[in-house]
């Protein structure tokens, strides 16, 4: 289900070392970022942050680290809009443009696209799937967990996304890093939520799960061309302490923060 809010007044690691350019613009490689997409439509930025931690106290962690990364990214003025993920398939579009330096909150979704220029989406990550959509003329972000997977979140999100863009063949999709089948061990009631493809037996009575396939395989059947779709080979439980990841770390996991823009 799309709802409608007014908020308050396969991509290599090599490409985390290429120059970012917008509009015309060339800036450093930003050492902060994990996933940086190089082929994006013109005046479009996506990217994936390494792993962070706000200060204790820190009211809105994603919020701080969203912020943070923008910064990073060379955006720091750029207005904000984050997801109150909840591990469900609601998806929020935004139609109204924070101030300068403002970051908001969407409200309990999973999923948030807009046609505004100039804004930023974001989403949180550690170990879940971030996946990042844009056209000329939109943009969208979708957290998608083994829930929000099995609620197809994604392929909800991909086609309220298609649905909003006049330009259809201008759309491509990045799936972040995320935990991958050589790590994402669950057991038969999540297992038997996906297809067989999808899972293969481990040992002892457990599944390993393929939750990035799931959400490349969910944006397919929304309507997005396989040649289209770019997918981190990255898996954060075991990528490296770059990368955050729950089931590696627990509570001390922090978060990575993907953000999109429309900034043309």
């Amino acid at each position: 289900m799309t709802e409608k809010t007014r908020v308050p007044s396969t991509v290599s690691e090599e490409d985390t070392t290429k120059n970012l350019s917008m509009r015309g613009v060339n800036s450093p490689p930003v050492r902060s970022a994990v996933f940086l997409a190089a082929d994006a439509p013109d005046g479009v930025l996506a990217a994936v942050s390494e792993r962070g931690t706000a200060p204790p106290g820190v009211e809105a962690p994603t919020a701080y680290l969203a912020r943070r990364f923008a910064e990073e990214l060379g955006v720091s003025d750029l207005p904000l809009v984050r997801a109150s993920q909840v591990h469900g398939s609601r998806i929020v579009r935004v139609e109204e443009r924070p101030a300068r330096g403002e970051t908001v909150d969407a409200g309990p979704c999973d999923a948030i696209v807009t046609r505004l220029p100039g804004i930023g989406l974001v989403v949180q990550t550690a170990d879940c799937v971030p996946v990042l959509l844009a056209a000329s003329d939109a943009i969208g972000a979708v957290h998608a967990g083994w829930r929000g997977a099995a609620a197809n979140v994604a392929g909800a999100a991909a086609k309220s996304f298609l649905a909003s863009t006049g330009d259809p063949g201008s759309i491509r999709a990045w799936l972040g890093p995320a935990i991958g089948p050589c790590c994402y061990e669950v057991g038969g009631e999540v297992a038997e939520q996906f297809a067989g493809e999808f899972v293969r037996e481990g040992a002892g009575g457990k599944y390993r799960l393929d939750l990035p396939a799931v959400v490349r395989s969910q944006l397919e059947a929304a309507g997005i061309l396989p040649g289209k779709i770019a997918v981190s080979a990255a898996c954060t439980r075991c990528g490296g302490e770059r990368f955050a990841s729950y089931r590696r770390d627990g509570q001390r996991a922090g978060r990575m923060i993907a953000l999109i823009a429309r900034l043309a």
